[in-house]
């Protein structure tokens, strides 16, 4: 709403102008003719001139509307769409009104002028594209840097609360940043009447959401690919729960100086670590224990858990980070998920991933599987169920067939 009353603000703002100058022949409104000498006045149509700035003013003041309608009519780029006209309609009027100076005047500004606007231009695209580029994140040793445009540092200490959401958090309007499609990066007001600091890429969740102590303003930050914004959330929430643990242990987390800054390129195999509190999971194979990674979870490990506790892990576009169990053609595979008090006893079902990170299901007798014939590295997600789909669990894991 507020972003709406805003448009009607300016479009009618700029619509009065433009009645004013062709109508009410107010052309004293008109920049560089109201500073021009008199003997340059007497030479210039003032009525032509009006008419013609007052009509295109009017036509530009309908163009925030456009953008905004096609913004709500769900065209991403609504916004900019409207934005666009507008600037193209400005230095259209602004190159087309030289027509109605004399003819010494006029070519005496017109180099000037073209400079003028290419000099503009050219500043306003630098500085959009500078904020348009997406921040870096830093897991520093004390501290959660984000760098680039309204880039800023937060102190583990001074974080209260760290979520993952599904959805963006309706937003009101902007008061300092960029609004480009997608890409929402500055301050925004919040429909709560909250205020939030964005690192927006996507227009759709995850969304990282982070809740200071020092300051009321929260951080939302998503990246382009939402597996990248879980691994982010993954490491950061880890990288808490050690400063947590090492302000019980009574440590510093200053200690930790040895240890060289983590960038989100970097994050390991660590970053999908296990809950201690989780179920004990095993796939033995041939009296051995293979590896696997946890993949999306939701798990309360109490009867009519809900839904919504979800913790993301491994994923499609993650399975790089898998680790090759090497086993024979058709040999057995056994899957021994712990039983949890009060609740099923855990269901399988298996899947297994292709080359289009598209899954189909793989034949499951119980428990057991047998390993593919032929020879290759396959990806398999195995799905445990420990009571309605609400305390289930994804666990990933990749077999390279020796033929």
């Amino acid at each position: 709403m507020t972003e709406l009353t805003i448009n009607l603000i300016v479009c009618a703002l700029l619509f009065f102008i433009g009645v004013l100058i062709k109508y009410s022949k107010a052309y004293y409104l008109i920049a560089g003719y109201n500073t021009a000498a008199p003997e340059v006045k007497e030479q210039i149509d003032a009525k032509a001139l009006g008419d013609f700035m007052g009509r295109q003013l009017m036509i530009a003041a309908v163009t925030p509307l456009l953008g905004y309608g096609l913004k709500q009519a769900g065209l991403l780029w609504g916004m900019e769409v409207g934005l666009g006209l507008f600037i193209l309609i400005i230095i259209y009027t602004v190159i087309k009104a030289r027509k109605f100076n004399p003819p010494a005047v006029k070519n005496k500004s017109a180099g000037k002028d073209i400079l003028i606007t290419l000099i503009i231009i050219i500043a306003l695209a630098a500085g959009i594209a500078w904020a348009a580029m997406p921040p870096a994140f830093n897991l520093e040793n004390k501290q959660f840097a984000i760098s680039g445009a309204y880039g800023v540092s937060i102190n583990y200490n001074d974080i209260e609360e760290l979520d993952l959401v599904t959805e963006i958090p309706p937003l009101s309007m902007r008061t300092n940043g960029l609004g480009l499609g997608p890409i929402l990066k500055g301050h925004f007001h919040l429909e709560d009447k909250g205020k939030a600091l964005l690192f927006l890429r996507s227009s759709s969740g995850p969304v990282l959401i982070i809740k200071r102590q020092t300051n009321p303003e929260m951080l939302m930050i998503n990246c382009k690919n939402a597996a990248e914004t879980r691994l982010l959330y993954n490491s950061l929430n880890k990288k808490l729960n050690s400063v947590e643990r090492s302000r019980e242990e009574g440590t510093s987390v200053a200690a930790d100086t040895d240890q060289p800054t983590r960038s989100l390129n970097e994050i390991s195999i660590d970053d999908f670590d296990y809950p201690p509190d989780y179920p004990k999971f095993e796939i033995r194979y041939d009296k051995q224990q293979l590896s696997w990674l946890k993949g999306d979870s939701n798990f309360t490990g109490k009867p009519g858990g809900i839904i919504g506790n979800t913790m993301f892990g491994m994923n499609e576009e993650l399975a790089d980070f898998l680790e090759p169990n090497i086993v024979k053609p058709e040999s057995e595979l056994i899957f021994t998920a712990a039983a949890v008090p009060g609740l099923n006893n855990p269901e399988y079902k298996l899947r297994m991933l292709d080359k289009d990170n598209s899954s189909s299901i793989y034949s499951l007798n119980k428990n057991t599987m047998l390993a593919p014939k032929e020879g290759g590295e396959y990806i398999f997600i195995l799905w445990v169920d420990w009571g309605n789909g609400d305390n289930s669990m994804d666990y990933w894991f990749k077999l390279k067939v020796n033929s």
